[in-house]
Formats: C-alpha cells, structure tokens, sequence
C-alpha cells in the first residue's frame, strides 16, 4: 500500500466507531420522530390514512436499514475492540459448527487448515454466510460442503434460487432485498468480513443451480 494511502486507513480505523454511533444517532431520533408523527396523524384523523400509514412503514424500513449498514461497514471492516493482532484461528471446526447450527451436517474430511484472523469474526462470517444462503436458495436440494481450492478453504452452499429473476451480483449489495421483500444485510456483511481477512465470497450460477462459495488464505503467524 501506498505511504499515503497508510495514513487514510489509520484514520479510518481510529474513527469508524465513532462514525458509526455518530451517523446512528440521527436516525434513531428520524424512527423515534417517525413514530410520534403517526401517532399524531392518527389523532388529527378519525381513521387510519392507509397510504399515511404505508408511507411511514417505507420510511422506517429505511432508516433501520441504514442502521445496519452502519453498524456492518463501519465496525466489522476494522479489527475488533480488544482482541488484538490477528492469529492462527482453525477454520473446519467453525465451519462445522455454523453448519449445524443452520442445521446441516458437515463433513470436514479431518484435515487442519489454519487461517490468519480474529476467532470471533470469522465465525461471524460463516454464520452470516449460511443465514444468507437460506435467503436466496430454496430449501428444497439445497446442500452445503467444504472444498480446498487452489490453497483455500472453501464453504460452498449450493441450490436452485428462491427468486426467478436471481441475479448474483445483486445479493452482495448492502441495500439487497430478499425476495419475501425484507432488507438483508447477511451476504453483504460476511463478505465484508472475509475479505477484511483476504478472503472471498462469490457466487457462480450454471443452469438453475448457483454456488455461494466464501473462502480464506492460509496462513502463518
């Protein structure tokens, strides 16, 4: 990296908590405000305005949305408060311990390979990973398995997309919508996380099949 480029990393890093409750606070105050105009409305009107109250609904999807975000991008893209330098962290035992969490069981073949990250955070990313992959993969045939490719270690969620009109490049945007409409932020973040850690999260689709595949580096402290 750039000399330059140090210094504006640092910076982000020293300030990005307090960015994050900085930019939280106003819109907290925008929901709480929001709901005390509703309650307003309803009192000023003899019923409920249906448009009124769908309009309000929009807002604070929103605002909560924008929350999120926040809290994914400023605080998961910089190392975690207290935990120090990142180390040797295992990755098939926390790769089969978010799997049967999600409730699938995993075959992690017996081999060790050890990454280099914050234990926390990565089981974070596989968490997040697999809480995605139910979003965008019907339940039906949808399967999940480890792989080692080209030096990496793999976590592959495989099935046929709940959506027809699915399009990959689409679920890894903060602002995506799941297709029962709600705001989800899991694919984005875990991405975030893995990538923080020089690794990846991308998906392929042949056919009516498409693969969600986070990876990580080895590494050595």
């Amino acid at each position: 990296m750039d000399r330059w480029l140090q210094q504006f990393a640092r910076t982000n890093l020293v300030r990005s908590s307090d960015t994050a409750h900085d930019l939280k606070t106003p819109l907290n105050v925008a929901v709480l405000n929001l709901e005390l105009l509703k309650m307003r409305a309803r009192k000023l009107m003899e019923q409920d305005d249906p448009k009124l109250m769908a309009y309000a609904a929009s807002i604070e999807v929103e605002l909560r949305r924008m929350a999120r975000i926040f809290d994914s991008f400023f605080l998961l893209s910089t190392p975690p408060k207290g935990e120090g330098a990142p180390s040797s962290v295992e990755l098939p035992p926390l790769a089969a311990a978010a799997a049967e969490e999600a409730g699938y069981t995993l075959e992690t073949d017996g081999q060790s390979f050890r990454t280099i990250g914050h234990e926390a955070r990565i089981r974070q990313a596989f968490k997040l990973f697999l809480e995605g992959a139910a979003s965008v993969l019907a339940p039906e045939g949808r399967a999940v398995h480890i792989a080692r490719q080209e030096g990496r270690f793999h976590l592959i969620a495989s099935g046929r997309p709940r959506a027809e009109d699915f399009e990959p490049t689409k679920i890894f945007k903060f602002y995506y919508t799941d297709p029962s409409g709600n705001p989800d932020l899991s694919l984005a973040t875990a991405r975030l996380i893995a990538e923080t850690y020089g690794g990846e999260l991308i998906a392929t689709q042949e056919s009516d099949k498409v693969s969600l595949r986070i990876g990580f580096p080895p590494g050595e402290e």
